[in-house]
């Protein structure tokens, strides 16, 4: 198998300046699809045809993933092969049609452009072009926030500081992941004031600087002081948010998931509970209490305003109620 093909797309990535985690994840893909290959004893990522290719679509079907994990690891083949193709590895890229890939139903939109104008998806930052059913509410929050705060593991008191600053700033869970402590702008525990702020990079490598608010802080700041020390075992990290493997690695994208899930497992918190849908409840929050769409997007890091100005779509009778009150024929 050409590995040096996989290296240099990956490379190519790099120089793109997509998020590291994307371009760990793109690669982990690409070694199960040629693992694949010689599972069928086909030994050349070249030599693959249509066929071969859909056997492999339909064999990440039938191992039970998730729709939308199906449709990342069969998304970085096809981007894979035309970045082959665009290089002049091959002619054409011998993929399926997209819409083989998994039923279209739940991709991101962003996928179906036509293939000529493909980008690539970044599989750390999810899509936030379509949106939940269900979305946290302040009010179940904070019994979430309540269950938490009375616990004596620390790592649910680390666990608190990750939801509370997903609820609170808007992160994706891949900005979550990437922030260090100093990027806390504001450190002294006792002059939280009015609040402070926080810089992060998101998409694409763009960095904003977000507010976080007073209780948020001095709840966030309590961590950074008395929590996460105790993952340290005398190792030295600039991450904010880490782990005990490593004496304090950086918590990586997968292990947020995964503490997520277990909170979900061990408190039974209603529907709706991930990291993403947080960074919703956040946005839907802020437009449902009259703040203008263009300061959440620029809270958001959204490139495009149309993104945000989906999580209207979530407070339908807010509008309503706005319209009645303000239009002269609201009425």
């Amino acid at each position: 198998m050409e590995e040096y093909l996989v290296t240099d797309y990956l490379e190519s990535l790099r120089i793109q300046g997509r998020h590291p985690d994307t371009i760990a994840e793109y690669g982990w893909n690409l070694r199960h699809f040629a693992e694949h290959l010689s599972g069928v004893f086909a030994f050349s990522f070249l030599a693959a045809d249509e066929a071969t290719i859909r056997g492999y679509y339909l064999a990440v079907k039938e191992r039970g993933y998730a729709s939308k994990t199906v449709w990342k690891k069969c998304h970085a083949v096809y981007v894979f092969y035309e970045y082959l193709r665009k290089n002049g590895f091959l002619l054409l890229n011998p993929c399926p049609d997209s819409k083989a890939m998994d039923g279209r139903r739940a991709r991101p939109k962003a996928a179906r452009r036509a293939p000529s104008r493909t980008r690539g998806v970044n599989v750390v930052y999810e899509s936030e072009n379509r949106l939940p059913r269900s979305v946290p509410d302040w009010q179940s929050l904070q019994q979430t926030y309540t269950r938490l705060k009375k616990s004596s593991h620390c790592w649910e008191q680390r666990d608190y500081a990750i939801i509370d600053l997903a609820y609170s700033c808007g992160f994706r869970r891949g900005e979550l992941h990437g922030l260090n402590v100093d990027d806390i702008e504001q450190q002294d525990p006792d002059n939280v004031g009015t609040g402070s702020s926080i810089r992060v990079k998101g998409k694409g490598g763009r960095e904003r600087v977000v507010p976080v608010g007073p209780h948020a802080l001095k709840d966030l700041l309590y961590y950074v002081y008395h929590i996460r020390p105790k993952f340290l075992k005398g190792g030295t990290t600039k991450a904010l948010f880490v782990s005990w493997i490593g004496g304090g690695r950086r918590m990586n994208a997968r292990s947020i998931n995964k503490e997520f899930g277990r909170l979900h497992g061990k408190y039974g918190f209603g529907r709706g509970f991930a990291p993403h849908n947080l960074r919703h409840a956040f946005a839907t929050d802020l437009i449902r209490h009259g703040a203008p769409v263009q300061d959440v997007s620029r809270m958001l890091g959204h490139k495009k305003l149309e993104t945000t100005q989906v999580y209207t779509r979530l407070v339908p009778m807010d509008l309503k109620r706005c319209h009645a009150r303000y239009h002269p024929r609201g009425e």
